[in-house]
């Protein structure tokens, strides 16, 4: 049952992008394999440890595939680059290019005090709505 559990877990990671919708894919996977099951055995299961089996596997998906995606939404977001020191020393700007960007990325924005606005332009003119 653990394995089983677990590589269905890990498909929910790969199909299923956010951890709220991990419920509904467990209990359709799981109402499909009643519907085989009753077309199959041209009855519904009886036997309670069937039904115990099938809600405890169902639990335990969803549990587990509500933390699986939970932990990757988590994850820091990266963008492309190649991080790692040698490119952070080899991208210092030089004296003479004026434009003072930081290291750290591309654009002004990096080097904006916490005071600094980006649309101070547009209050200065008034408050009124564009």
């Amino acid at each position: 049952m653990a394995n089983c559990i677990s590589i269905s877990v890990i498909f929910l990671l790969l199909f299923v992008s956010r951890s709220k919708l991990v419920p509904d894919f467990a209990l359709t996977i799981h109402f499909l394999h009643l519907i085989t099951t009753v077309f199959y055995t041209r009855s519904i299961p009886s036997n309670l440890l069937w039904w115990g089996l099938q809600f405890a596997s169902a639990a335990m998906m969803i549990f587990l595939g509500m933390w699986a995606c939970q932990r990757r939404e988590l994850e820091p977001i990266k963008f492309g680059g190649h991080g790692g020191s040698s490119q952070a020393s080899s991208s210092q700007p030089s004296a003479g290019d004026g434009q003072g960007e930081s290291s750290s990325g591309r654009g002004r924005g990096r080097e904006r005090s916490l005071q600094e606005y980006e649309m101070d332009d547009l209050r200065s003119k008034g408050d009124h709505a564009v």
